[in-house]
């Protein structure tokens, strides 16, 4: 089984990049128990022990499939991976010290207390899944490689000198945490089998902005791509996907129609804060895949509406004998409190946008050494932009490479 988790970091703010992390993770289902008898053990943060029912779900979520909740039928149940992985992985900072902290990325950082809880994480994951990285450039190299030309359009994206990573980890402690994560990972037959990240800089942000005059359209664009990867590398794996609801959003079933054409689609469920969706592998005949429109009229469910009806019968939802599962796609309010898959997607993009607008603000300070820096946010990134206006017309740089239009 493949469970795969999207969200996003830099998604409101003036100044800065965009960035949409994307994770999966392979679990062997049968695999044993191995932190059953752990709530005793010596590496176990009391506190952590207490909170073991919060760390599976959220108990006031109605959905009976809620995603990582132990507390589904056997059809749809969902692994939970804080709960295989407890032995060294929590949604609550440990106060041993002694725990991986995965969650909300507003929960893991905060301007008061740094990076170092959020990098240790997520470095440990890259190193954990064979992806360790030297330098921010080698993270920056082995999740966004895509991304990087037009990174390189904008001078303050470049290493800063000096610049020292990791950012505020010891490097032998984050080599000692990732040996155990990759010991523990392999004991619960996990493997992180997918770490990537779209960043959008403000030049390439502005341009589809101006293409599409919606803000949101541009989120679940890039949403939409890293679907579509998703769908390519483990579409005949038992995958079911997780996102973070995308830009206000409700309702999905048009857009996925228009973006996965192949794919035949059946809505689940689409309610406030909440929407399931089944994508049906693509049928092929001789002549290659049949689309959706190929599809004979007797065997699509009447239906005046294409969003808030299935598009075929419900026996589509079980699989023949040879074909592969179809794929589960949820979409729901605080994702990342409820699948670690998205929590750790979450991590991943703050973490890349916080490493990009330190080297941001050192680009400026090289400039100007009294400038206070900025996280981005609106009200601050204009006291920024005030700050820098007569520098940046001395360089030259225009709005559109600098400032975000929406």
């Amino acid at each position: 089984m493949i469970l795969a988790g999207i969200d996003e970091a830099g998604y409101g703010p003036l100044l800065g990049p965009l960035v949409v992390g994307c994770c999966a993770f392979e679990i062997t289902l049968d695999a044993p128990d191995t932190n059953s008898a752990d709530t005793n053990s010596a590496d176990t943060d009391p506190a952590d022990t207490n909170r073991a029912s919060a760390d599976t779900a959220d108990p006031s979520e109605p959905h009976p499939a809620a995603p990582d909740s132990p507390d589904t039928s056997p059809a749809d149940a969902i692994p939970c991976l804080w709960k295989r992985l407890s032995r060294l992985i929590s949604k609550h900072r440990s106060k041993s010290g002694k725990k991986l902290h995965v969650n909300d990325s507003k929960q893991v950082y905060s301007p008061s207390t740094g990076l170092k809880e959020l990098e240790r994480s997520i470095l440990c994951f890259a190193a954990a899944s064979d992806r360790p990285a030297a330098c921010f450039d080698d993270l920056l190299a082995h999740v966004a490689a895509r991304d990087l030309p037009d990174l390189a359009a904008h001078p303050w994206y470049g290493p800063a000198h000096p610049e020292t990573f990791p950012f505020d980890q010891d490097a032998l402690s984050l080599s000692l945490f990732a040996n155990g994560l990759r010991a523990q990972l392999s004991r619960a037959a996990v493997r992180l089998a997918h770490l990537r990240a779209r960043i959008i800089p403000e030049r390439r942000l502005n341009h589809l902005m101006n293409q599409t005059r919606n803000k949101a359209s541009v989120l679940f664009s890039v949403s939409a791509g890293h679907l579509d990867d998703l769908l390519r590398a483990f579409g005949r794996q038992n995958l079911t996907i997780f996102c973070d609801r995308q830009g206000g959003r409700e309702h999905y079933g048009h857009l996925l129609r228009l973006m996965f054409e192949d794919w035949p689609l059946e809505i689940i469920k689409e309610q406030d804060g909440y929407a399931e969706y089944i994508l049906h592998h693509p049928k092929t005949t001789a002549m290659g895949i049949m689309k959706h429109e190929d599809i004979k009229p007797q065997q699509a469910a009447p239906s005046p509406s294409p969003i808030h009806h299935s598009s075929f019968s419900i026996q589509h939802s079980s699989p023949s004998r040879n074909s592969p599962p179809p794929v589960r796609l949820i979409f729901r309010e605080k994702a990342e409190s409820q699948s670690m898959s998205v929590a750790l997607a979450s991590m991943l993009s703050k973490y890349l946008r916080e490493g990009l607008m330190r080297r941001f603000n050192a680009f400026w300070k090289t400039h100007l050494p009294e400038l206070p820096p900025t996280a981005g946010y609106y009200t601050d990134g204009q006291r920024f932009l005030r700050d820098i206006d007569a520098k940046r017309q001395e360089l030259g740089i225009p709005d559109d490479l600098l400032i975000r239009s929406r």
